[in-house]
């Protein structure tokens, strides 16, 4: 595979990940709209700790730290999102 070919599995990836992400923050709009309802907490640190572990695991010795530090990164702009 030359190096153009392989640009575009990376955008074709990429193309997924921004519409999953937006998926994604739709799903936290309705997670955060449930807890203000309900009057719950937006931080949930073992609610996260139980996903960075899940996702590292599921990612593999070689990726999962990279995997946590995306989800961690997910997680803050999640937080930033259901705070608004």
């Amino acid at each position: 595979m030359d190096l153009t070919q392989i640009r575009q599995n990376i955008d074709h990836i990429d193309r997924q990940l921004v519409d999953l992400l937006c998926q994604r923050m739709a799903l936290s709009a309705q997670v955060a709209e449930y807890k203000k309802e309900n009057g719950l907490a937006i931080f949930v640190p073992q609610r996260e700790q139980e996903i960075l572990q899940r996702v590292a695991q599921q990612a593999g010795p070689e990726m999962g730290n990279y995997t946590r530090l995306l989800y961690a990164a997910l997680f803050e702009l999640s937080r930033g999102y259901q705070s608004k």
